[in-house]
C-alpha cells in the first residue's frame, strides 16, 4: 500500500492486479483507491489513455473538503500542483508535476469523464491554454450581460447588424450610420 496524498495514510489500494516493473525502470503505481477518502490516484499512462479501470464507481458528487487542499505524490513524494476545474460544482484537480499523475478525489473523476476536460486534462496546468479559456468565458458573460441589458429581441436584433456589416465591404460607412443616428435625437 502506499500513502494517499489527502489521508496522508498508507490507504492506496490497488484497483487492478499491478503490473510488473522493467528491471532497473521507474517505480510505478497503478490506479489506485484511498479506501478512507475514496479518492483515485491515476498514473500518467492511465490518464493519457482515458483508462478507468471498469471497478472504479462513478457516482458524482459534489467535491468535499479534501478538494480544498493540496497533496503528496503517492509515488515521488513532491507537493502535487493544483488546477481548478470550473463547472456547476467546481474543484480542484491535483498533478504531479514530476510522473505527471493525478490525484481525482471522490467524484472527480465521474465529472471529468462527463465533460469535454477528459481530452484536455493536461491543458488544465497549461497557463497560455487556462488564459485562452478565461478570455472566451469573459466574452460569453459580456455578451449575456448585453442580453439582459437590451432584452432578447434588440440584443438578437443587434447581433444580426453586426453580422450583416461584418461582412460587408463598406461596413465602416454603416458603422459610422449607426453612430450618427444614435448620436442625434430621437425620431
Amino acid at each position: 500500500m502506499h500513502d494517499c496524498p489527502k489521508c496522508k495514510s498508507a490507504t492506496l489500494v490497488p484497483l487492478s492486479a499491478p503490473r510488473r516493473r522493467a528491471p532497473g525502470g521507474d517505480p510505478f503505481i497503478p490506479p489506485c483507491r484511498c479506501s478512507g477518502c475514496r479518492g483515485v490516484w491515476l498514473p500518467h499512462e492511465a490518464v493519457e489513455a482515458h483508462q478507468m479501470p471498469a471497478s472504479l464507481d462513478t457516482a458524482t458528487q459534489v467535491p468535499g473538503e479534501s478538494d480544498g487542499r493540496s497533496g503528496i505524490c503517492p509515488l515521488c513524494r513532491g507537493v502535487l500542483v493544483r488546477a481548478r476545474v470550473d463547472g456547476e460544482h467546481s474543484f480542484h484537480l491535483d498533478r504531479c508535476p514530476i510522473c505527471s499523475g493525478i490525484w481525482f478525489d471522490a467524484g472527480e473523476w465521474a465529472a471529468i469523464a462527463a465533460s469535454e476536460w477528459l481530452t484536455h486534462l493536461d491543458d488544465l496546468w497549461d497557463p497560455v491554454w487556462r488564459k485562452r479559456v478565461r478570455e472566451r468565458r469573459a466574452e460569453k458573460r459580456h455578451l449575456e450581460t448585453l442580453q439582459h441589458a437590451l432584452g432578447d429581441e434588440a440584443f438578437a436584433k443587434v447581433v444580426d447588424a453586426v453580422r450583416v456589416l461584418r461582412a460587408h465591404p463598406m461596413r465602416s460607412l454603416g458603422l459610422s450610420f449607426l453612430i450618427d443616428e444614435l448620436r442625434g435625437p430621437a425620431r
